[in-house]
């Protein structure tokens, strides 16, 4: 018994320590599609090249889930994230000081990717290391403490921006460094599960490469990650540019978007168990492509909110539960978390890119077109492998 309830003690406090680091990387890394608006005003940036710093937040996080799964066998699961966490309290202190060349934007969005890429590696194999369903119940904690600091920090960011219009932006950079300081202080001390030994490359587990769930799940993350980081990334600038919103109310979008994201991921938790995962997947991928597609086609700003609220609420849980979904077969394994992360976030690469380059020529609207058709793809992948398991399961 005893053993037991020390068992208990030892999983909420990894419990706890790793939601709050989440709400950090939540609160860092999803803001900077709200910063880009100021950035562009600052220093005069083209949709070209804002298009290319928030697909170097991309490819900083996929190069970061690349190594996420092999560091851990190098270093240990406590320095690797170290290593990795670090490079977001160096972007926001280069966004805080003012430093707005264009390499070094670059660099420090590539930045936030690689602390990005490490905290959502780490965390999600942290969380798999629970047993049952307490696992699927803690992917959406998780990606709920995500949502909180994804929706708070939008909101500093205004009420500093209309408090000092010319320096409120770098003050909230100057705020969110410190915050990614006490994430480091948390990862630093955290207790940890027991791991492998480290014995190099070699000793990984490849043996999830040949399961077809696990591919499904990837899938299904590729679609909604290549949504979701256009959405967010580009949802400020597409109604400011577009002018169906005003400017103030453009930047509280995110927050809301983010605070319905928190409610949809408290409610999944609340019901994990309750719903099966392939009914869940269904209704959010058709509530999500329809919802965006309401708030696309409308002009006036009642149908765009609810078309947001909508497409926050079935966003919710897609990403929890698509990798709950595929990740029966790689709990606890590093490399396995690290290589269905890697694979979801390809599109996050291409898609912020493609959405500014089409704006470009074509003009915001037809850019937010690519995501509609992306809400699609998504639905269609959601189909194809609730049909597939349910196939394996019949025969």
């Amino acid at each position: 018994m005893n053993t037991q309830a020390s068992e208990q003690r030892r999983e909420n406090q990894l419990l706890y320590c790793v939601l709050f680091a989440f709400f950090v990387s939540g609160a860092a890394s999803q803001p900077l599609g709200s910063f880009i608006p100021f950035l562009r005003d600052t220093y005069g940036l083209s949709y070209d090249l804002s298009g290319v710093l928030l697909s170097c937040q991309s490819v900083g996080n996929l190069l970061a889930v690349l190594l996420a799964g092999f560091l851990p066998l190098w270093l240990g699961r406590r320095r690797a994230v170290l290593l990795t966490a670090v490079w977001m309290t160096v972007a926001y202190l280069i966004f805080a000081a003012g430093l707005g060349s264009a390499p070094l934007l670059v660099a420090a969005f590539l930045m936030t990717g690689v602390a990005r890429g490490g905290n959502s590696n780490f965390s999600n194999t942290m969380i798999s290391t629970l047993p049952g369903e307490r696992a699927a119940q803690g992917y959406n904690l998780l990606h709920g403490a995500f949502a909180v600091g994804a929706l708070l920090s939008p909101i500093l960011l205004v009420v500093c921006a209309g408090r000092w219009p010319a320096f409120g932006w770098r003050l909230v950079a100057g705020v969110l460094c410190l915050v990614c300081v006490s994430q480091l202080v948390v990862y630093a001390k955290m207790p940890l599960p027991e791991e492998p030994p480290r014995k190099g490359v070699r000793s990984a587990d490849h043996s999830f490469l040949k399961v077809k769930q696990f591919w499904l799940g990837s899938a299904m993350l590729l679609f909604y990650i290549s949504a979701e980081y256009a959405i967010v990334g580009w949802l400020v600038t597409y109604f400011q540019d577009t002018g169906v919103l005003d400017a103030s109310w453009s930047q509280l979008m995110n927050s809301l978007l983010w605070l319905v994201i928190f409610i949809g991921r408290m409610v999944g938790a609340a019901i994990t168990g309750r719903v099966s995962r392939s009914k869940l997947l269904l209704l959010d991928g058709a509530g999500f492509f329809a919802c965006f597609l309401v708030m696309f086609f409308s002009r006036t700003p009642l149908p765009i909110i609810l078309g947001l609220v909508g497409v926050g609420l079935f966003m919710a849980t897609i990403y929890p539960t698509a990798f709950a979904f595929g990740s029966d077969c790689i709990r606890g394994n590093d490399l396995g978390c690290s290589v269905m992360i890697f694979t979801g976030s390809v599109g996050g690469i291409i898609t912020p890119f493609l959405v500014g380059q089409v704006a470009e020529r074509a003009g915001i609207q037809a850019g937010m077109g690519v995501v509609a058709a992306l809400t699609a793809l998504l639905l269609v992948s959601i189909v194809l492998s609730v049909w597939s398991v349910r196939r394996a399961k019949a025969e």
